[in-house]
């Protein structure tokens, strides 16, 4: 597909590449250090409102914790958390790991302080290129599995593919669609301009010279309040961003 941009012909690897606008960014470091602050100025001052950090099976490196999102909140940042534990196997799908995966993804929000009830986002990533036969095996049993667990609490998104977001939200099982930097998976191509994703994450992975923080720069589509970030005071109390 070719876009045409002032009369002319786009191709879509440089339409996707697009970074113009960027707002939001997606870091597997933690940032309440040195070289996390210096970072946040940095994002601040590139108009970035909005930092996405991790939930997983249990605490490691590239989990977000408590002090973290209080120090995101005070200097003004939304935060969405997104659940990636192993998800590079279709192994890592089923109806009992979706389970248990939500299950640890808002015990994570409950020490971070991530609001319950008020519209605040948790994504569930889907890190590799699945075909449509293991879409709709695992991987949507996966999600079902997710969407019962979390009944409601929180609104679900997912990161990946076009045909896996695609598929999920034909089956209403997520809300938030955010697609991987990956655009030759499977159905992203036509799932990026059909305007049907609320995100989008932008190749290549860059780093921030003077922090020496790598992330990924992020479209945001939609208006910032369908996105789902939240906030914490200092006291711990989440409140939509």
């Amino acid at each position: 597909m070719v876009r045409l941009v002032a009369g002319k012909p786009m191709p879509y690897c440089e339409d996707f590449a697009k970074a113009d606008g960027w707002s939001a960014a997606d870091v597997s470091v933690r940032l309440n250090n040195k070289a996390g602050r210096k970072f946040l100025t940095f994002l601040r001052r590139s108009g970035v409102t909005t930092v996405i950090r991790y939930y997983a099976r249990s605490a490691r490196p590239k989990t977000i914790i408590p002090e973290e999102a209080k120090l995101l909140s005070r200097q003004g940042f939304g935060i969405l958390p997104i659940f990636q534990d192993s998800s590079r196997h279709i192994s890592n799908f089923s109806s009992s790991i979706g389970t248990a995966n939500a299950k640890s993804a808002m015990g994570f929000a409950k020490r971070v302080g991530q609001p319950k009830d008020r519209g605040s986002t948790i994504f569930f990533a889907v890190d590799l290129d699945y075909p449509a036969t293991q879409i709709d095996g695992p991987i949507l049993a996966y999600f079902h599995a997710i969407k019962e667990e979390i009944n409601g609490t929180f609104v679900i998104g997912a990161y990946g593919s076009g045909a896996v977001l695609s598929k999920l939200l034909a089956e209403g099982l997520i809300t938030v669609p955010w697609i991987s930097m990956s655009r030759l998976f499977l159905g992203t191509e036509q799932f990026f301009y059909s305007n049907r994703w609320s995100m989008r994450q932008v190749p290549p992975e860059v780093a921030h010279g003077p922090s020496g923080v790598g992330y990924d720069r992020n479209i945001v589509r939609v208006p910032r309040r369908e996105i789902g970030a939240f906030q914490v005071d200092e006291s711990g109390e989440g409140s939509l961003a």
